[in-house]
């Protein structure tokens, strides 16, 4: 959530803060309308940690993507959505944190991926859990209407999460911190 000129702009994940505690969100609105009169709880360093590892989640999948045979346009944080919309006229095939917003809303989705069947784009975002999340679908709704609305095009028939790389089988972490834990046991 954010103050322009009087006006509040929201972002979907504002969407799932208000899902999962109204007061929460109510809170965070009276935060902005009235600066210094409470301040919000400082981020803790286990959550700091938690949107460390996120970001470079997101990092790895860029790089994959980058690598890909397809082109990648990656949109500068901040830049307007003049930018985005460039990238959507031209069907870049991936468009890596494009910017989507109505009068409304706004936010950043993670990606943007051409679906050469279709010739439609379909919104993902990287999100570090191994499973999916209920409010995953909200926030990439949320994205995807704002597509639909800033092109004029249909709602993108698709939308998928990125799940964490070591969802399916990848037990390096895992001996990584019994090796520590255990500092006796025999290394493989």
């Amino acid at each position: 959530m954010k103050k322009f000129s009087e006006r509040l702009i929201y972002s979907p994940t504002d969407i799932v803060r208000f899902l999962e505690s109204p007061f929460a969100s109510w809170m965070d609105r009276h935060h902005i309308e009235n600066p210094g009169v409470l301040a919000p709880k400082a981020i803790s360093e286990d959550a700091r940690l938690i949107i460390e590892t996120g970001q470079a989640h997101e990092r790895k999948i860029l790089e994959q993507l980058r690598g890909s045979e397809g082109l990648l346009y990656e949109v500068e944080y901040g830049d307007q959505l003049g930018v985005t919309l460039e990238a959507i006229r031209r069907r870049d095939p991936i468009i890596y944190q494009a910017k989507l917003a109505n009068e409304f809303f706004e936010g950043y989705a993670d990606f943007m991926i051409l679906d050469e069947a279709t010739g439609r784009y379909q919104i993902w975002d990287a999100k570090l859990a191994h499973s999916p999340k209920p409010y995953y679908a909200v926030q990439l709704c949320a994205y995807s209407e704002l597509y639909a609305e800033m092109t004029g095009e249909p709602l993108p028939e698709k939308f998928w999460p990125i799940l964490g790389a070591d969802a399916h089988g990848d037990f390096g972490a895992y001996r990584d911190a019994q090796r520590r834990f255990y500092p006796l046991l025999p290394q493989p």
